[in-house]
């Protein structure tokens, strides 16, 4: 028998992300979850050796790994849409549960209890808050690489992702912020001097 999970997930790369505003970029989620990844690699390495607390940032990466796996089923769905009103919202959060535990079921039963923790039930782990700070980062990095290409079809997103960055009070967040933050908004030739 033949299993398509990771066909599954090869599609992410057909997923468009930011599908009601004007990109110069366009971002596929495949590209995006690399970059959720990496970031959420970092924050719990940020937790471990600049803090001195307890994280595992190998966990922390393989649940972003998986943050939007529901969407080869459902597709992005813009977060202004998503939160349109509160019972839309409620509805769309049992379409993802529904999605992730459909994308489960295309494993061999064997591998099941492995991946369930990262595919279904990644809310439930202590590292999942540095998981999607992560992808918050992420899309705020993507507003500075507009903004910085003279788009500003996303100022309003760049400052309200910004907000929304700043009242997490993460210290991990705010140590990401200060340290890689502002070479998003740099060309190649800034970087590499």
């Amino acid at each position: 028998m033949s299993y398509p999970f990771f066909a599954l997930m090869a599609r992410m790369k057909y997923i468009t992300r930011w599908g009601l505003m004007r990109n110069s970029i366009s971002e596929n989620d495949a590209e995006h979850t690399l970059q959720t990844v990496m970031i959420a690699h970092c924050l719990a390495v940020i937790r471990r050796d600049i803090f001195h607390q307890e994280a595992d940032p190998e966990r922390a990466a393989m649940l972003a790994l998986y943050h939007d796996a529901s969407e080869v089923f459902t597709g992005d769905m813009p977060t202004p849409v998503k939160y349109f009103t509160s019972d839309l919202h409620k509805q769309y959060e049992k379409i993802e549960d529904q999605a992730r535990e459909k994308l489960l079921a295309t494993l061999p039963e064997e591998l099941k209890p492995s991946f369930s923790p990262y595919v279904v039930d990644m809310e439930k782990d202590e590292l999942w808050p540095l998981a999607k700070a992560a992808d918050t980062l992420s899309a705020y990095f993507k507003c500075m690489e507009e903004l910085r290409d003279g788009n500003t079809e996303f100022r309003e997103a760049y400052r309200s992702i910004g907000e929304k960055l700043k009242k997490l009070h993460y210290p991990e967040v705010d140590w990401f912020m200060e340290h890689f933050a502002d070479s998003f908004s740099k060309t190649l030739d800034e970087l590499n001097r």
